[in-house]
């Protein structure tokens, strides 16, 4: 596990983690939505498994929202914890 010091590089290194992982939610949340796109570009040409296939996609697009939730999560408390390290920086300790 990786550890954040009480210093400038530290409050840097938490920042781009948080960005890094809002970043990853959004990536994944994009790739859901064109990949759902996609498949409804196709339509007809799917033929009898279009259903099936329009199932799974929803199947993944609710798999993505249930994952990219904890990813804002971890985001907002790496962001917050860097505030909280550049607070102390501030203060002087």
């Amino acid at each position: 596990m990786s550890k954040y010091g009480i210093s400038q590089e530290g409050v840097d290194a938490l920042n781009q983690l948080a960005q890094d992982l809002y970043t990853l939610g959004s990536d994944i949340e994009q790739s859901g939505n064109k990949l759902k796109s996609s498949v409804s570009g196709l339509g007809d040409q799917l033929g009898t498994y279009e259903d099936k296939i329009n199932d799974l996609v929803e199947q993944v697009k609710n798999t993505e929202m249930k994952s990219r939730e904890p990813l804002v999560k971890l985001s907002v408390k790496a962001k917050d914890m860097a505030n909280r390290i550049s607070e102390l920086i501030n203060s002087g300790i």
